[in-house]
């Protein structure tokens, strides 16, 4: 219930209505009525020091006098803890509780009289009108304006955290989780690991209109981030983002930030965390009590309500997670592959030449051709790597992948000579695809079976590898075509004709 006792010292003590409202927690309406009455009657802190909160709220504002005299008075307290429950109407109210008195032989109110004992009783005692909600109608999602620390276990340096919060307005349960920076990444696994928290999905999905979530903020159409639709999609929810500027589109959200991670923060405020996992399961802690602390002015806890009313009427987790995608297009080359940070993958040979749709998950890169899914691939992190599928080789290639390995040729290629070998390894490695250097592999081996044999080949790989690290078989072809047998090296210098014999020394004695 309202302090209004506290309210009024505060205004002695020269505090504005502001003021006053951010120190007690209470609406600045509230506040508002309460000093009002206090003004229209004369009545002064000074004057209600020595009394109890009660006394002073009686005081302000007497009980309502009935105006069906005789008639039994309804419990309001019972009618607004009943009213905060899913479905519950007023009307139903009023017809339980005239039947339990004329059960008794005695006369109830009238529907009009309850509902407006119903209203001086809400004003009276500072409860708010309960907005009828449905459980598990939208989820309400935001960043916390405040940002948390942590230690980097690798440096040793403090970081700072950014906290996530997600909010359910009918049980008003809510979700914290801290990230390194407010990425769409980050914003996309927020969205998930609160779906899981919750155990499911709602029907709506009410966002602020931030930049990571919403593309262009627009009243009747914003225009979403794709990640962002698709999330919605997986989850079976709809994105409904808050207007500009209109804090009351996501009213619980902006409560969980004040009240929940807010609270979190300060209980949490003089510990060191290594590391962000550290500092989740703190938070994790913090926000399991609160969820399961009882409200102020309503029966029960967050929790309670929560697995009582509202997680029944959530919408089933799909069976897989959700994992954020990276959407592009790529042109499939002439190799057959298409290139995706650094890395090829294969598509079926009859799509070389076309762009098509790239989906890259942190496992899986899928390419689409129209709504067509053409092929699906481990996603690989070093640049440079290929993912080839056989089935995706021109019937030319599979035909060569059946008999030649690269082992195999290599094997074939030491026969000739190791300058053969060398260059053919050569070969192999430069290539892209593996199996479409078979090809130039199988011509060089070829030229071993023409004209001066394997010497012809093994010396022409030799001059090829002076030449450059990574041979081909146009220029070893070049070079075997011009290919000159080399003189062996004399022995001695009479077998360069150099040295004069016996002979000639004889006949010029002569």
């Amino acid at each position: 219930m309202v302090d209004y006792k506290k309210i009024l010292q505060l205004d002695a003590a020269g505090v504005s209505g502001r003021g006053i409202a951010d120190a007690t927690g209470f609406a600045r309406n509230t506040v508002r009525l309460g000093l009002s009455a206090a003004r229209a009657q004369g009545v002064t802190f000074e004057q209600v020091a020595d009394l109890d909160a009660a006394s002073v709220r009686r005081l302000l504002f007497p009980e309502p006098v009935a105006v069906d005299a005789g008639r039994v008075a309804p419990d309001f307290e019972w009618v607004h803890t009943e009213m905060s429950r899913p479905n519950v109407t007023l009307l139903l109210l009023w017809g339980e509780y005239s039947a339990t008195v004329r059960a008794s032989d005695a006369v109830p109110y009238s529907y009009t009289s309850f509902t407006r004992g119903y209203r001086q009783w809400l004003q009276a005692s500072g409860a708010t009108m309960v907005f009828h909600r449905r459980p598990g109608e939208n989820m309400e999602v935001d960043w916390a304006g405040d940002t948390m620390e942590f230690a980097d276990p690798g440096t040793g340096l403090f970081r700072k955290a950014y906290l996530f919060v997600a909010a359910l307005p009918f049980s008003a349960y809510f979700y914290v989780e801290a990230f390194e920076d407010m990425t769409l990444e980050s914003w996309i696994e927020g969205h998930v690991s609160a779906f899981e928290f919750f155990g499911g999905s709602t029907r709506l999905l009410v966002p602020d209109n931030l930049k990571t979530g919403v593309t262009k903020a627009d009243r009747y159409e914003p225009v979403l981030n794709q990640s962002y639709a698709l999330l919605a999609e997986h989850y079976q929810t709809a994105i409904v983002p808050a207007r500009v500027r209109k804090p009351r589109d996501k009213a619980m959200a902006e409560n969980a930030v004040r009240h929940g991670a807010n609270a979190v923060m300060a209980v949490l405020r003089d510990e060191v965390f290594i590391g962000l996992t550290e500092l989740n399961g703190a938070i994790d802690r913090e926000v399991a009590v609160i969820n399961s602390r009882n409200f102020q002015k309503r029966v029960g806890s967050r929790m309670e309500v929560f697995l009582r009313d509202e997680k029944p009427a959530l919408t089933p987790l799909p069976a897989t997670r959700f994992e954020l995608a990276e959407l592009r297009k790529a042109k499939v080359a002439s190799n057959y592959h298409i290139q995706v940070q650094g890395v090829f993958y294969s598509v079926p040979a009859r799509l070389i030449g076309h762009t098509l749709d790239v989906r890259v998950t942190a496992r899986i890169v899928e390419v689409f051709d129209g709504l067509e899914r053409v092929a699906v691939h481990p996603r690989l992190l070093i640049k440079g790597g290929f993912q080839t599928v056989k089935e995706h080789m021109p019937p030319t290639h599979q035909a060569q992948l059946g008999q030649w390995d690269p082992e195999r040729l290599t094997a074939s290629a030491a026969e000739i000579g190791p300058n053969t070998q060398q260059a053919v390894a050569a070969i192999l490695k430069a290539a892209k695809v593996v199996e479409q250097s078979f090809r130039s592999v199988l011509g060089v081996l070829a030229l071993a079976k023409k004209d001066g044999g394997h010497q012809r080949l093994d010396d022409a790989c030799r001059q090829a590898l002076e030449t450059t690290t990574t041979p081909s078989l146009t220029l070893i072809r070049r070079i075997w075509a011009t290919w000159q047998p080399i003189e062996p090296e004399p022995t001695s210098l009479a077998d360069a004709g150099f040295v004069r014999g016996a002979d000639y020394y004889a006949e010029v004695a002569q």
